[in-house]
């Protein structure tokens, strides 16, 4: 049986219960200065070093200095919610995180655990309810904020412990596996930085005897030649849209590749917008296949890749340049663009920058870039390698997706007692 209240229909023997209602009273975060980090010292958490999955970021951990965050310290069961900035984000900790004290901008919550498992809560702060309930708090027109009383007013279908209990044994298991899978990514990943740097410096395994340091680019196959990047390939820039432009649908219009649509190598396909037959007429020659390799020339400088063929023809934008591979160049396209995208390449790129006024990459000094060169075989044989282990990091990512979208599901599901786990 369900029945009906104002916050909504939820299962006989459930409740509404507000935050605050169910935690302790809650708690902003310390005005302190963050200090390089010291693993002698506790971690500093800002929102910024929380993730969409509600977990510490691995990378520019910041710490405090103990006696001016006294009384900040986390405890097994606390949950941080974002003020300001990327507002509802939340966070549980853990005690393998270590040491942790919080930031202003944060907001603590202490469940009472007679009553409401943090876990739960954590779980329901990443629930599609509770996101309709962030955007309707945010005003509009104003900085984006949400405050503790408000906090404090959230409304969450609250089941019985046991069935909390059981609610948060079925997501864990969820989160277990995208956990095993992001793993899985991140050592594959590795895999593929360590493979580069190994066949970029020796080749491919049992093809060399000899090797030669080369000033800027390092150790190489004393075989290699070295070659500049302007003597192998053509360098064009692409072209901004007329002012004024506006966007078609896929249906009727043609694809245009930003900054923003690089992401891996390749192009986040259901992200690319389209422009219509008079727009593009006006920019026609500022086209891509999937024989060329792009870079990035301003934002996120040095992002490269290749496109996959069905963009074939795309127009790319001014802040992106396209390497174009004559036929009669020794050059393999997907060589070049693992290069490019290696420790190595991004050096000479980085060391290229215009440092004067906006970063920006000039194509005249992409044309500069030098570039180790095997023979045509072996470019081919390094890049294949290299390929596979990318198509291993898409498959498992394409896993890890859909585990994400069976959590959502299952979370609106047993969150709103539609589906009951008896025990």
């Amino acid at each position: 049986m369900r029945r009906s209240g104002k916050d909504g229909t939820i299962p006989d023997g459930w409740q509404v219960v507000r935050l605050g209602d169910v935690c302790a009273p809650p708690e902003y975060g310390a005005n302190a200065a963050a200090l390089p980090f010291d693993p002698d010292l506790p971690r500093f958490v800002r929102i910024t070093d929380i993730n969409d999955e509600g977990r510490l970021r691995l990378g520019d951990a910041r710490s405090a200095e103990p006696a001016k965050v006294l009384g900040y310290e986390l405890g097994t069961g606390d949950l941080l919610f974002a003020r300001s900035g990327s507002v509802g984000r939340t966070y549980l900790y853990r005690p393998e995180d270590g040491p942790c004290v919080f930031a202003g901008y944060l907001i603590r919550f202490r469940p009472k655990p007679e009553v409401i498992l943090p876990r739960f809560v954590e779980i329901y702060a990443h629930s599609a309810s509770y996101y309709r309930w962030v955007t309707s708090m945010l005003r509009v027109g104003a900085q984006p904020n949400i405050n503790a009383a408000e906090y404090s007013s959230l409304p969450i279908p609250l089941p019985p412990l046991p069935e909390q209990r059981r609610i948060a044994a079925v997501l864990n298991a969820i989160d277990d596996a995208i956990e095993r899978t992001n793993d899985a990514i991140v050592a594959t990943e590795r895999l593929r930085d360590a493979l580069l740097h190994d066949l970029l410096s020796h080749g491919v395994p049992g093809w060399h005897s000899e090797w030669r340091d080369v000033p800027g680019l390092g150790t190489i196959p004393a075989d290699w030649e070295v070659v500049r990047l302007g003597d192998m390939a053509e360098v064009r820039g692409g072209k901004r849209l007329p002012k004024g432009s506006s966007f078609a649908t896929e249906d009727t219009g043609f694809p245009y590749i930003r900054v923003v649509d690089f992401e891996n190598r390749t192009i986040r396909s259901r992200a690319v917008q389209f422009i219509d037959h008079e727009i593009r007429e006006s920019i026609k020659n500022y086209t891509i296949c999937s024989a060329d390799v792009y870079i990035s020339i301003a934002g996120t400088i040095g992002l490269v890749g290749t496109i996959p063929a069905y963009l074939d023809g795309a127009n790319l934008t001014e802040n992106a340049a396209k390497i174009v591979i004559s036929s009669a160049s020794n050059l393999f396209n997907k060589f070049l663009m693992y290069y490019l995208d290696s420790l190595a390449g991004q050096s000479q790129i980085l060391l290229k920058i215009n440092k004067l006024g906006q970063p920006k990459l000039a194509l005249e000094q992409i044309r500069t870039i030098k570039i180790p060169l095997p023979s045509l075989p072996e470019q081919e044989i390094v890049a294949g390698v290299l390929e596979s282990v990318d198509r291993a990091v898409e498959r498992a990512e394409d896993e890890r997706d859909g585990l994400r979208a069976l959590k959502a599901s299952t979370a609106d599901a047993l969150l709103s007692g539609r589906v009951r786990i008896r025990s």
